[in-house]
């Protein structure tokens, strides 16, 4: 019941196919009213609040009494109804107007009052949202430890084959450090998803010198980024192929951006070329990675973006880092919490289960929260994007059980077809 009335009489109103968008025509066809010229300026309205999911707003036209609009925004169709007239049957000159008014652009997009299944039905407050009823409006966040929160509709990584390649066996004994050959490595890596000459991650060789105990460096004197850059250097054999894969890396890591200008085939021919240089620089990082293992000097260095790069690595940037040869292995935990599920994401070292260390994610390498200096290096392409995309969510989803089985049992299923799946 809202306002007395029950929520079966509300009037119903589809909106665009996968969306939460109304669209004047929509509305329009639904009666024979209209506002007239300029017919959002002539309709006060005011939020009183959101509760049970339903949208109460104070509605005022011109000289009339105020009265109240009721909007409740579901999977296909918004819901609507005012203390006055509308029902089930006939949407009210009331309601009409309010959505008129809301639609001044000829459309309204309602995802943000979407939240099915999010609140109690006795209290009307939601335990997944924090929400502020102001002079500004009403304002409506997912509480944090919520952050992952699934709703219908809600993209969700599809599950595609898992490619994975062999990975070579590393040669145990490391390579002796010489003074007049110093030679590190780092994992140069930034946010692929930011606008700033951003790129994918990979392996960039650096010159140093040695503090006397042979294991840590005193300074750094610069990157590697073709041979000619150390003319008269002499690499070890080990060094001398990794060098070349690191060029490799280099040239192809700059991810392209489509323009506002750009067609749609231009638009595609880029996309492709980003696929194809991310794929390719996972096989070089797993042709690379045997013989990184063995370099007694490695770090991890956040670039902020390639035109960051500079000649000479900051000291204060560089990060110690081991690239271990142990393989990586996604698992998941699915667990009841009452009224909804959750899907948590972990992964598996030689058995044992291990928490992601949420702020070291590079792309294809992850590191766990009790080392966080220890990378390893994923078996697929396939769980880089897995990763990525459970990383943004703090590695955990909720699922209310009202529409779990309906809109997300489907996910679990494809999940359990590639990787370890654990219910509790």
């Amino acid at each position: 019941m809202v306002a007395g009335k029950p929520i079966s009489q509300f009037y119903k109103l589809p909106f665009e196919k996968n969306s939460r968008i109304l669209r004047l025509n929509v509305l329009e066809s639904h009666t024979e009213m209209r506002a007239g010229n300029r017919p959002f300026y002539r309709v006060e309205r005011k939020p009183v609040s959101f509760k049970k999911g339903v949208l109460t707003i104070r509605v005022k036209l011109e000289n009339e009494h105020p009265v109240k609009v009721y909007l409740k925004v579901e999977y296909d169709h918004l819901l609507v109804s005012c203390s006055v007239d509308t029902d089930e049957c006939y949407l009210g000159r009331y309601a009409y107007r309010t959505l008129r008014a809301m639609l001044w652009n000829e459309f309204h997009d309602f995802e943000k009052y979407y939240w099915p299944e999010c609140f109690n039905e006795i209290t009307g407050r939601s335990k997944y949202l924090d929400v502020i009823c102001d002079r500004y409006g009403i304002d409506i966040k997912l509480k944090k430890i919520f952050n992952g929160f699934f709703r219908p509709n809600d993209y969700f990584l599809p599950m595609t084959e898992r490619k994975v390649l062999k990975r070579e066996v590393g040669k145990k004994e490391p390579i002796i450090l010489n003074n007049e050959n110093a030679v590190g490595y780092c994992l140069a890596n930034t946010d692929p998803v930011r606008f700033h000459s951003n790129h994918y991650p990979f392996l960039l060789p650096y010159t140093f010198s040695a503090n006397a105990d042979n294991k840590t460096v005193k300074s750094y004197k610069g990157f590697i980024f073709e041979d000619s850059d150390t003319e008269g250097f002499d690499f070890t054999p080990n060094q001398a192929d990794l060098n070349k894969i690191c060029y490799e890396m280099k040239n192809i890591a700059r991810i392209q951006f489509t323009e506002y200008a750009d067609n749609e085939e231009l638009s595609d021919e880029i996309n492709d070329l980003n696929l194809n240089n991310r794929d390719k620089i996972f096989e070089l990082f797993n042709k690379a990675l045997p013989m990184l293992s063995r370099e007694p000097f490695s770090h991890y260095l956040f670039t902020y973006g390639m035109r960051n790069i500079q000649k000479r690595p900051m000291k204060k940037d560089m990060q110690v880092a081991t690239f271990s040869m142990e393989v990586p292995t996604l698992s998941f935990l699915l667990t009841d919490k009452g009224d909804h599920y959750e899907l948590k994401l972990r992964f598996r070292v030689n058995g044992k289960v291990l928490l992601f260390c949420e702020d070291r994610i590079a792309m294809f390498f992850i590191c766990s929260a009790s080392k966080p200096n220890v990378w390893y290096f994923l078996e697929s392409e396939t769980d880089s994007r897995v990763v990525l995309f459970f990383s943004r969510k703090n590695f955990r989803i909720q699922v209310p059980k009202g529409y779990y089985k309906e809109h997300f049992e489907h996910y679990v299923n494809e999940i359990k077809e590639y990787y370890e799946l654990e219910v509790k």
